[in-house]
């Protein structure tokens, strides 16, 4: 394998796992919503982590 296939292949599990981790915590904060359509969120949000981060970045969590 090339050192470019295995890079690409590389960012495309870590955004997998990232799309995972982002439906874990939909599902943790109680949103109901239908197993493939969960799918295609997490993939597209992963997908654009950059967009994302960069609107979300002045956020104050606020967690319990």
């Amino acid at each position: 394998m090339s050192p470019m296939l295995k890079k690409d292949a590389d960012a495309y599990d870590r955004m997998l796992d990232a799309a995972a981790s982002l439906a874990e915590l939909i599902l943790s904060g109680g949103v109901s919503i239908e197993e493939e359509a969960l799918e295609e969120l997490t993939i597209f949000l992963a997908e654009h982590g950059m967009v994302v981060s960069r609107m979300l970045r002045d956020l104050k969590v606020l967690w319990p």
